[in-house]
């Protein structure tokens, strides 16, 4: 189709404190490449799809818009379920378009499988859930994605784990 971007979708943890501890990099290392990626992604001119949290996700989603990126579509629950979703309204403010989800699960989800390529900023408990989410709808041949790209200084190991790995490797990019 002309004229239609190239959705991006992010995966990544929210807790910039925590993934600074467990790597051993400042949080001022990840917000800076935060600032990279947003800011590539906007000269890119596609669209960004993240969920509507803290940690690398706003911080991709600020810089995208901060760089004039055209459409940031920012997933949001419509139900708090099955976790509470108040904390993220301040997150959606990045946002060009909202895009209301049936819940938490469905945000988690979409955030996988609608767009074309998925970007791994790094690894945490809910990242591994997205991981999850790839790997079967590859292995089902089931959503959008074609494309999981890790960027190797981001990821613990600079990989992902290969539970998830040896499964998707076809569709694997490290960067």
């Amino acid at each position: 189709m002309v004229g239609t971007m190239i959705k991006v979708g992010i995966i990544g943890p929210t807790n910039i404190l925590k993934l600074s501890e467990l790597t051993g990099k400042s949080k001022e290392f990840f917000l800076e490449k935060a600032q990279i990626i947003g800011k590539i992604l906007a000269e890119t001119n596609c669209e960004l799809w993240i969920n509507s949290d803290k940690g690398m996700l706003v911080a991709i989603g600020r810089a995208y818009k901060r760089f004039n990126g055209k459409k940031c579509v920012v997933l949001y629950p419509d139900k708090g379920e099955p976790w509470p979703k108040e904390h993220a309204i301040p997150y959606i403010k990045c946002a060009h378009e909202i895009r209301k989800e049936q819940n938490w699960f469905w945000s988690n989800y979409n955030v996988t499988a609608v767009p074309d390529i998925c970007i791994c900023v790094g690894l945490s408990a809910g990242v591994l859930s997205e991981l999850a989410y790839i790997k079967l709808n590859y292995q089902l041949k089931c959503g959008n994605m074609k494309k999981l790209v890790g960027i190797k200084e981001l990821l613990r190991g600079g990989r992902f784990p290969p539970e998830i790995e040896i499964d998707i490797n076809e569709i694997i990019e490290y960067i």
